[in-house]
């Protein structure tokens, strides 16, 4: 007997994903718009796993996926969170919110950051606190374990397919996008799963969906040469945000943690982020910027909440969202793919009704 067909838009971390957990109960076709898969987001994220991070409903996403990341060279790195004199009170409240769930967190003194991280400014560091679990994550294994996975499983990967036609007959769907050719390249499919990041909300007004008033909002970062040996550092962040980093193949990773609402877009950097970052940056620590050896920006679409949806549409048959993964797409996606897969075959889950792209028509 025949497997359903199923399409899936959007060639980042959760459309693969998905769509390789899926491949075993449908014949899968990822349909992605760019050349490659992974070009927006997932190509362009900080890519780290912190359980302390964002809501309890993250955590509860990314930590059944641990184990797949450290496969995929996830390393442990750590989190570091520092208080100046004019902050402490959110380090407290941060405390409040993850210390009863968090076993790997700890407050640690300055003298141990500082034999940790040589350059951090006392003013900047009255108290810190460390999540020692934190994960540095490897992108490109990871996008690359589920591309394998679906390849075995027999679904595909169709690249330049920037879907602009969606309409259902005869009880299934019609896909269609600017093909190589003259005419319009086509699909047939009985279901669709919306993965297409910060288009997510075009893709569903396509479809004939309500939106979900997804929000993308670009995110500024950029690296440095500071000279130094920055392989051991953890991801450093202030308690008031507004600025981290990381080390990243030899350099400094380096962010002000912007959220600029933006139209979905190829996103690029605006000089004046990368001077604030700079300037902060310098204000947390002792070194002197003096070059920058590379800028980028990336989106990260968020819905109301600040948390994913992931489940059919309550008005579109077959139509299944998987969007609104905000800066936490990498790590939540082995646990959110399978969660998603089963969702697809028809399973209940504890969150299904947290996920559910319900809240936001009903």
């Amino acid at each position: 007997m025949a497997r359903p067909r199923l399409a899936v838009i959007g060639g980042g971390i959760a459309g693969v994903s998905l769509a390789a957990r899926a491949a075993a109960d449908f014949d899968v076709t990822v349909l992605e718009a760019e050349s490659q898969p992974g070009y927006h987001s997932t190509g362009r994220s900080a890519a780290v796993s912190i359980e302390c991070y964002e809501n309890e409903v993250v955590r509860e996403l990314t930590l059944p996926g641990i184990p797949w990341q450290i496969q995929c060279g996830a390393r442990q790195i750590g989190c570091v969170t520092l208080a100046d004199r004019d902050h402490l009170g959110m380090l407290d409240g941060f405390l409040a919110r993850w210390q009863p769930v968090c076993e790997s967190l700890e407050e640690i003194s300055f003298d141990e950051l500082l034999r940790w991280v040589p350059v951090i400014r006392p003013e900047a560091a009255v108290r810190v606190v460390v999540e020692r679990g934190a994960l540095a994550l490897d992108p490109h294994a990871l996008l690359e374990s589920f591309r394998r996975m679906l390849q075995s499983a027999g679904g595909r990967i169709v690249g330049n397919a920037r879907v602009s036609r969606l309409e259902r007959h005869n009880g299934c769907w019609q896909l269609g996008w600017n093909g190589t050719g003259s005419d319009p390249a086509t699909l047939e499919a009985d279901v669709v799963v919306n993965a297409a990041g910060a288009w997510a909300d075009q893709i569903g007004r396509l479809a004939g969906a309500e939106p979900l008033g997804l929000e993308p909002r670009r995110r500024t970062a950029l690296l440095l040469d500071t000279g130094l040996n920055v392989s051991g550092w953890p991801l450093l962040h202030r308690a008031q945000e507004g600025l981290y980093f990381k080390p990243e193949g030899g350099l400094l990773m380096v962010s002000p943690a912007d959220e600029h609402p933006v139209a979905p877009c190829d996103a690029q950097p605006e000089e004046l982020d990368i001077a604030i970052a700079v300037e902060r940056f310098q204000e947390t620590t002792t070194l002197e910027v003096k070059r920058l050896s590379r800028t980028w920006a990336g989106l990260r679409s968020f819905l109301a909440d600040e948390v994913p949806a992931a489940g059919f549409d309550p008005g579109v048959e077959n139509f299944f969202w998987l969007a609104g993964q905000g800066g936490f797409g990498l790590q939540t996606a082995p646990g959110l793919s399978e969660m998603a897969a089963g969702l697809l075959r028809g399973a209940d889950h504890p969150l299904a009704a947290v996920l559910s792209p319900a809240r936001f028509t009903a």
